[in-house]
């Protein structure tokens, strides 16, 4: 059963990860060449990437750990709830967490809270600017700022990652 998943993390991930590594190194490498109005949507542009990284991460990861550990259709039933993704805020992930394991809720929740809840406060902010940037509304973002972000969102979907690999 684990055969399908020797490769971990998913394909999908892998390919959304390295997408996200392009943007970030456009924005590093080419950035600062490029006029304000360009660089302030390549910034608006690697927020919602960098946002819809962590909900395609843990989506993804979420559904190979099901596939994985079960069968028939218990896995039916599990991988009908997991295609409903929504924004990643700190509070969603913790919730979609517990339904697999309370205690791997607690390490996630402790994982936000370290270092004066640094990733949980990063995580609202991402989230927000996304939505701001979706509604057409001042999100205030800069450049230093999205790079930043994008970093932060790979540190929370690899947690996930490494979390729920199956074997």
């Amino acid at each position: 059963m684990v055969a399908a998943f020797d490769r971990w993390p998913p394909l999908q991930v892998s390919t959304l990860e390295a997408k996200l590594d392009e943007l970030v190194t456009l924005m590093q490498r080419d950035g600062r060449q490029l006029p304000d109005d360009a660089r302030s949507w390549l910034a608006r542009l690697l927020v919602i990437r960098s946002c819809g990284f962590i909900e395609q991460t843990v989506v993804e990861v979420q559904r190979a750990y099901v596939n994985a550990k079960s069968g028939g259709r218990v896995r039916s039933f599990a991988s009908s709830w997991l295609d409903k993704s929504r924004n990643p805020s700190p509070e969603r992930l913790s919730e979609a967490l517990a339904r697999f394991d309370t205690n791997l809720r607690d390490d996630f929740d402790e994982f936000m809270e370290e270092d004066d809840q640094r990733l949980y406060r990063e995580l609202h902010f991402l989230v927000d600017r996304r939505n701001k940037i979706a509604h057409g509304l001042n999100e205030g973002i800069t450049p230093t700022r999205a790079l930043k972000l994008a970093a932060v969102s790979k540190e929370i979907s690899e947690w996930f990652i490494l979390r729920l690999r199956p074997d």
